[in-house]
């Protein structure tokens, strides 16, 4: 319905916009350029960062989301650090082999602190770092003025970070009763977002413009890892036991697909020739699904684009 809505949105903008925001281009039927006569289909390419909302980080990748939530693939779970060490079975091959490499003997474990984590607060222990963003844009004009847009845009390897304590009453000079080792967490995975929107200029000179555009968002997540590291060796999060301490990965591609809408905000440079570029800051509030989880959290990119000159297939195909 939400989605309906916003489409319908869009159609009217489409409808009125030209009627808002009109220029008279009769004024430039006496100059050759490329802007005027802007009418019809053109392609862009983008590259740019994307940030995600480190919410979604915390509340699915922290280590001890398996308590809470699952993953869409019946051969595996998401498992907690505790599960996944094996720290309350007495036989884990496993928590024998990590006591060994941290040089830790019976008794001296006591608890686990995971990534600090408050959403009143904001304060996130898992963070993601900013990905790369990359796609293309077609664009139908209807004059210099007024386009829908289509994007799709891949962000690849998007990753988060933080950082867990294994707390134990091992002796230490200096360091009280408790001692803390420090230990990592990572994830990864995979979006890709569709978006359609209507989009708008207010020209500055005859060489800018100003660029507004708004619309709806689907967003696909596709989990990669969720794995902790102790030294130098990884214990992937995003499995199922298979015995023997052995354990089994997903069989499926654990992708989910939520939508949203968008708005951005950007500034065109344009050239005699064509081949125009953009400069654009969008912020969009998408439906975050990954597993059991979801969320309606707000994103943000900065990203380059460069228009594919008209001229350019002419040239292509004169050369063959």
């Amino acid at each position: 319905m939400k989605s309906a809505w916003i489409l319908g949105v869009m159609l009217a903008m489409g409808a009125y916009a030209p009627v808002a925001w009109g220029q008279d281009w009769d004024d430039w039927d006496d100059y050759e350029s490329y802007v005027p006569a802007r009418k019809g289909i053109e392609f862009a390419l983008n590259f740019g960062v994307y940030q995600g909302h480190h919410k979604a980080a915390n509340e699915f990748y922290s280590g001890i989301s398996g308590e809470i939530y699952e993953l869409s693939d019946p051969t595996a779970n998401l498992m907690t650090i505790e599960e996944r060490l094996g720290v309350n079975n007495v036989n884990s091959l496993i928590w024998s082999q990590v006591m060994n490499s941290i040089g830790l003997e019976a008794g001296e474990f006591e608890y686990i602190e995971y990534p600090l984590y408050s959403e009143a607060l904001r304060l996130y222990g898992m963070r993601y770092t900013p990905g790369t963003i990359m796609g293309l844009q077609t664009l139908l004009f209807f004059n210099p003025e007024s386009a829908f847009v289509l994007h799709i845009d891949a962000i690849n390897g998007l990753k988060s970070e933080g950082a867990w304590n294994m707390v134990t009453n091992e002796i230490v000079q200096g360091a009280g009763s408790e001692n803390r080792r420090t230990y990592g967490i990572f994830s990864e995975e995979d979006r890709i977002q569709l978006s359609l929107g209507y989009r708008t200029a207010a020209y500055i000179v005859d060489e800018a413009s100003w660029t507004f555009e708004v619309g709806g968002n689907m967003l696909a997540t596709q989990l990669k890892q969720n794995y902790v590291r102790i030294q130098n060796q990884n214990y992937q999060l995003l499995a199922a036991p298979a015995g023997n301490g052995q354990f089994t990965n997903p069989t499926s591609s654990l992708t989910s697909t939520g939508f949203g809408f968008y708005g951005a905000l950007g500034v065109e440079l344009f050239f005699e020739e064509g081949g125009n570029l953009m400069l654009t800051a969008r912020v969009s509030r998408d439906r975050v699904v990954m597993g059991t989880y979801e969320d309606n959290l707000v994103q943000g990119s900065l990203y380059l684009t460069w228009v594919i000159p008209p001229q350019l297939g002419d040239f292509v195909r004169a050369s063959f």
